[in-house]
């Protein structure tokens, strides 16, 4: 009996110490971390800004290690090299979304004019709020600037819309979309710019397919916001399915490797990294 008493505690030892060697999950630096699970529009956009932060940071560690690359074998004219990339990477400048981040749940329609003034000028202030989201107007004679944020909990998505209507010689219009398709996977749409974006359960990119149109824009009928789960599927083929000239870039990441796509004119560049290359660029 106590052979088998003793042959057990041996057993769970070495349980024990199997279980206090395993090595801890690397954390890279383009490694997806959600802090932020609230099923609101701050939650959502929480989310959206640590989707694009590990987005940029995988692309722009990449491009940076590769042009480095360049530099090093081309010292005296690494840029009139084609495999030297120009065009740096910021998919989703969307500047009025920023508006957003001075709105908190103590802003009310009577303090709105106070907390807003300058920023609106010599504007009214009009501020209301609705199941999910908030519309924020400044209102003169001439201009509606219209800040309007909306978010669906069913699908965990958000729709920002930026609008200017009056009289001014051109009126600006912007948009930005944020919708997480499944665990892991996500859609982020502007007016300009898409993208699609999968993650292993470790918060590791798995692929991802951006595109940035060069002169057309997206409207707001190709809104994904509350899409159905087949309308999500459909989008991925729909982020580079016209002629790549219509782009200023396209960025594929799949199996590891980053296939970076430019046009100036009608001239189509075609780079492609292998991220195991740069390893050591993306350790903490």
């Amino acid at each position: 009996m106590k052979k088998l008493i003793c042959i057990a505690l041996a057993a769970l030892m070495l349980m024990l110490t199997a279980c206090g060697a395993a090595e801890p999950k690397t954390i890279y630096k383009d490694t997806l971390v959600i802090t932020n699970e609230e099923k609101t529009f701050e939650g959502a956009k929480e989310r959206y800004r640590a989707v694009l932060e590990s987005l940029k940071t995988r692309v722009t560690l990449l491009e940076e290690s590769h042009n480095q690359s360049v530099k090093l074998e081309n010292p005296d004219s690494y840029f009139l090299d084609d495999n030297y990339i120009l065009r740096s990477f910021d998919p989703f400048a969307v500047s009025s979304f920023e508006m957003t981040d001075k709105i908190n749940d103590s802003v009310t329609s009577e303090n709105a004019s106070e907390i807003f003034k300058d920023d609106a000028g010599n504007s009214n202030v009009i501020f209301s709020r609705d199941d999910g989201g908030y519309t924020l107007q400044f209102m003169n004679e001439g201009l509606t600037e219209t800040y309007k944020s909306e978010y669906d909990a069913k699908t965990d998505s958000f729709r920002f819309t930026y609008n200017e209507d009056g009289q001014a010689p051109e009126l600006k219009s912007e948009f930005l979309e944020f919708v997480t398709v499944s665990d892991g996977t996500y859609i982020i749409q502007s007016s300009k710019s898409r993208c699609f974006i999968e993650y292993d359960a470790d918060g590791n990119i798995v692929s991802f397919t951006c595109s940035t149109l060069k002169e057309k824009e997206y409207t707001q009928e190709d809104s994904v916001y509350k899409a159905n789960a087949a309308s999500l599927t459909m989008f991925k083929s729909k982020i580079d399915n016209g002629k790549k000239t219509d782009y200023e870039s396209i960025r594929e990441y799949s199996e590891g490797v980053l296939t970076h796509i430019d046009t100036v004119e009608e001239k189509v560049n075609e780079i492609q990294i292998y991220a195991d290359m740069y390893e050591s660029a993306f350790v903490q």
